[in-house]
């Protein structure tokens, strides 16, 4: 979290310092012209004393941009910017659609929404996990259980035996010091097909896949023998098969093994791991 300071005005910064469950703090969500609010343990909490003006929201923004716009702006027309450590900024405003270099520009930032990355040794029934052969995994869980968590945890797994490629598309994946391939800010679907002709990984590990393009770059790299570590949003393993393009990899048997998980009792938690 103290990464953050130097980019928040010091009486929001004065306010973490003394807040008793900062640990807890998953998102600090700062609007134009509105109180701060906190995400804690999957609940909201407003924080009426801290008010933050349209001028503020602004100066906070540029400080993360390190006071180049432009150069996030392939990042911003997606609607977030990824900080060094994998904290994703997410920027809520007024967008327009540029023709000329066919992207959305943002015109006036309104809000942001800032996700704390967490990095824990410990899932709840991990034990259950990391006592398998590592195989072709789906991880599958709603908002705030724990994906990207997962997935950290895993790579650090699997690089003790195995090589491994991570794409990560939006620099959430924070692997400083682990001893793995790394591609980032790539779309995923472009980042797989390079890893798979360039690095020879034995497993490419990505997080929330879903596109068409996605699913038949993964098809292509499993013809040539990578398994893959993926996750995606959902509820259950029906609830992801209504999706087409994730129903193709596991129509395919592209997934040997699915994890799920939820936020039990606000803690992360693997619910159950199906073997297929």
């Amino acid at each position: 979290m103290t990464y953050l300071y130097k980019y928040l005005p010091q009486n929001i910064v004065a306010f973490l310092n003394q807040c008793t469950y900062i640990n807890d703090v998953t998102e600090i969500k700062l609007r134009a012209d509105n109180s701060m609010q906190l995400t804690a343990k999957g609940k909201l909490i407003n924080i009426k004393n801290i008010f933050l003006s349209q001028k503020e929201i602004e100066n906070i923004f540029y400080n993360m941009c390190n006071r180049s716009i432009n150069a996030y702006e392939d990042e911003i027309s997606n609607g977030f910017i990824t900080l060094q450590g994998g904290y994703r900024v997410g920027i809520g405003g007024e967008y327009y659609y540029s023709q000329n270099i066919k992207k959305y520009i943002l015109r006036q930032i309104a809000s942001l929404n800032i996700r704390i990355p967490w990095d824990i040794e410990y899932f709840k029934n991990q034990e259950n996990l990391f006592n398998q052969k590592p195989t072709g995994t789906l991880i599958i869980g709603p908002p705030h259980s724990g994906k990207t968590t997962l997935i950290k945890l895993y790579t650090k797994f699997l690089v003790q035996n195995y090589s491994v490629t991570v794409c990560d598309e939006r620099k959430e994946i924070y692997t400083q010091n682990i001893n793995c391939d790394i591609l980032q800010g790539i779309q995923k679907s472009t980042a797989i097909f390079m890893a798979t002709r360039t690095m020879n990984p034995q497993f490419i590990i990505c997080d929330e896949i879903g596109t068409k393009q996605e699913a038949e770059e993964i098809m292509s790299a499993v013809n040539t023998g990578v398994e893959f570590i993926c996750s995606a949003h959902g509820t259950s393993l029906k609830d992801i098969k209504k999706r087409p393009n994730i129903k193709l990899l596991t129509d395919s048997s592209v997934f040997k093994r699915y994890i799920l998980l939820s936020a039990e009792n606000n803690d992360f938690c693997i619910k159950e791991i199906i073997n297929v």
